[in-house]
């Protein structure tokens, strides 16, 4: 049978899961002990399910549109998850993921089947929970949800659901693990939990409601929030907190992730440095005064001393909530009420027209700290620095905010203004003096040729292509780079290479083949290139995802770059279309991409992947191959109003798609 129908059937089997952990030794007498225990086992969690299950309702997605001719997953059709009543009148707690499937209409169906049409009250965008309201004559059995939670980890927990036209319960066990996991929002436990469980509740030994059981991975961790079901790790919200949002929620208010608005300065999110490398624009941070440079604390009155703590920190709270944030600014920390917001302006990413360079020299003998001097190495023609700026100038600050790095520069140009002029104070022939410079939008028409040229010698010799595996991965992939010896001789330069990844469309099986006409434009342009194909000719799928991060990982041991590009094959060859588009996109905006720019078909189907904003962390442009944005697919509008800047470059040639590669270290 697909799911066990019979909850006895499933006790059994949790029962030998148990025994399992404890090993028996030939003794009669433990073998009675152990059958003992699994029976009490058994018992206890048969009794425990009981109590709950008369709250427990199945929840149907009716009508779910079928959109852009793509195959669903089973999760994304109209398989039913669970739901949980919290209140007589007919309120109904249940996952979101039955909103995200574009149902024309949503059924609660109550253990004996009769079914309600349910109409949605109000969600908790941040934790992925949805209030949903029946219409019921007569009461409804509902759960008594704790305001306080006291489970202690390692305490056993029960996942419970529903499943079937006879509405059968479903029932999985497991260890409560950790608190606070997903930035400070969930339960961890090790029940395996499939997706028919999404929304039913998990409780302890006793029947007390622990948590709501929701689809989850953290971040990086997988392409979409349902790839871990069944896996022996699952999230669940918990109850408390539910029980906190519930009066909210009834009211018909949307509840929210609260955002801060700052930008770290380290790349490390696990680095001791809680040094803010940028403030957004109209942000909460920004309106408590919060400045570049001004190291966060506490964060409601929790120490923080790295990056991934202040996420943590933050991640219980909602927009409109209030906390305290205490930083220090020179020798003087100071502490501000601070009112998240559910929403911060999208990015509109900025840029100077510079190419720099920067150089490692120790500070004063006080703190022999590795610091980096910023030198302008080239101007980009027609741009905003041109006849402000020149080569050779060395960047010290721009307006208050001082430039002690490159990653601290970009974070500064992508979280500018818009038409706003900033004074940039440099070093020029030995004297300091500051230049008054409006940074302009990055967008529109894309830049394709410029300087600084790449000339690593007179006659660049065509680099090697060569065959790239993963030990686990049956994707093949080739690349083509300077040898250990061209790469000794290029770290005496300061022009930094670039890299490419190319997406080989499903029919291409052979990439050491496909490199064939880029190897010699790879060396003259200075641009890294990898080729991958997919694991199968049917074409990319979401999974694949990790596959290439994991290929960008493995290249960037092996050579330093400035700048890295996805593309697809498609768009320097006739831009053709495949699933390598769509899945370059997806890329782009997962949380495993390291890129800054992606290049795919005007004509790509888009993924099904929630889309988040830009970051400045990680800040990402699109390529399209047409000559004009009136020319861009209605997809990409979304992307734009999310701070993806679009930009268009006609008909795509290699030399051009490499060109505008090494030009993404443009600031």
């Amino acid at each position: 049978m697909h799911w066990f129908h019979n909850i006895t059937a499933r006790l059994l089997i949790v029962g030998c899961v148990i025994a399992a952990a404890f090993p028996i030794t030939a003794s009669g007498q433990d073998l009675t002990k152990s059958l003992q225990y699994r029976q009490q086992f058994a018992q206890a969690v048969r009794n425990a399910t009981k109590r709950v299950l008369p709250s427990v309702v199945s929840i149907e997605a009716i009508g779910v549109a079928q959109t852009g001719g793509r195959r669903r997953s089973e999760l994304e059709q109209d398989a039913p998850t669970s739901g949980l009543i919290v209140d007589p009148s007919g309120l109904v707690v249940a996952s979101d993921i039955i909103l995200r499937r574009s149902a024309t209409s949503l059924l609660v169906v109550m253990p004996d089947q009769t079914r309600f049409a349910a109409k949605t009250v109000a969600r908790d965008h941040h934790r992925g929970v949805v209030l949903l309201k029946i219409n019921s004559k007569d009461p409804l059995p509902a759960v008594n949800l704790p305001d306080r939670d006291q489970l202690p980890v390692g305490s056993t927990v029960i996942g419970v659901g529903r499943y079937g036209i006879d509405q059968a319960p479903m029932v999985s066990s497991g260890i409560l693990s950790a608190r606070g996991r997903l930035k400070g929002t969930m339960l961890q436990c090790d029940a395996r939990i499939s997706p028919t469980f999404y929304g039913g509740p998990l409780i302890d030994l006793g029947g007390n409601v622990v948590g709501l059981s929701v689809p989850a991975v953290p971040a990086g961790g997988a392409p979409d929030a349902t790839s871990w079901y069944d896996s022996g790790i699952a999230f669940a919200v918990p109850a408390d907190v539910i029980a906190n949002k519930l009066d909210r929620m009834r009211e018909g208010q949307d509840i929210h992730k609260g955002l801060l608005g700052i930008v770290p300065r380290s790349k490390d999110p696990l680095a001791e440095d809680t040094a803010l490398g940028a403030v957004r624009l109209r942000s909460p941070a920004e309106q408590a005064g919060l400045e570049v440079g001004d190291e966060i604390t506490a964060i409601a009155g929790t120490p923080v001393k790295m990056f991934s703590q202040i996420e943590q920190a933050l991640g219980p709270f909602d927009a409109g909530d209030k906390i305290a944030v205490s930083f220090k600014r020179g020798d003087k920390t100071t502490t501000v009420d601070v009112f998240l917001a559910d929403k911060i302006d999208p990015l509109e990413p900025q840029r100077l027209g510079i190419w720099v360079d920067q150089t490692e020299t120790l500070d004063d003998a006080d703190d022999a700290q590795q610091q980096q001097t910023v030198t302008i190495e080239a101007i980009l023609p027609e741009s905003a620095a041109e006849g402000k700026l020149q080569a050779n100038d060395v960047l010290l600050k721009l307006d208050d905010t001082e430039i002690r790095d490159v990653t601290t520069l970009r974070k500064l140009l992508i979280t500018a203004a818009p038409d706003t002029e900033i004074q940039a104070t440099i070093t020029r022939d030995g004297k300091e003096q500051t230049v008054a410079v409006k940074p302009t939008s990055i967008g529109g028409k894309a830049i394709t040729e410029a300087l600084p040229q790449w000339k690593p010698d007179a006659e660049p010799k065509p680099w090697e292509v060569q065959a790239l595996r993963l030990p686990d991965a049956p994707n093949l992939a080739a690349l083509t780079m300077p040898s250990e010896d061209q790469l000794a001789a290029l770290d005496q330069q300061a022009t930094s290479l670039a890299m490419l990844i190319v997406l080989l469309p499903p029919d291409e099986r052979e990439p050491e083949k496909a490199l064939e006409n880029w190897q010699a434009l790879a060396a003259k342009q200075g641009v890294v290139v990898c080729a991958v194909s997919c694991e199968s000719e049917k074409g990319w799928e979401s999974k694949e995802i990790d596959v290439v991060a994991r290929f960008v990982s493995l290249m960037l041991q092996r050579v330093t770059v400035g700048s890295i590009g996805l593309a697809t094959y498609g768009v320097t060859n006739g831009d053709k279309t495949s699933s390598a588009d769509t899945l370059a996109i997806a890329m782009g905006l997962s949380d495993r991409s390291e890129f800054n720019g992606i290049a795919v078909s005007a004509k790509t189907k888009p993924p099904a992947v929630r889309l988040r904003e830009n970051q400045p962390e990680s800040a990402l442009r699109l390529l399209l191959p047409i000559d004009s944005p009136d020319d861009a697919p209605t997809w990409s509008t979304p992307l734009q109003q999310a701070g993806y800047p679009i930009e268009t470059a006609g008909e795509l040639n290699r030399t051009k798609l490499l060109n505008w590669v090494r030009l993404l270290q443009i600031i």
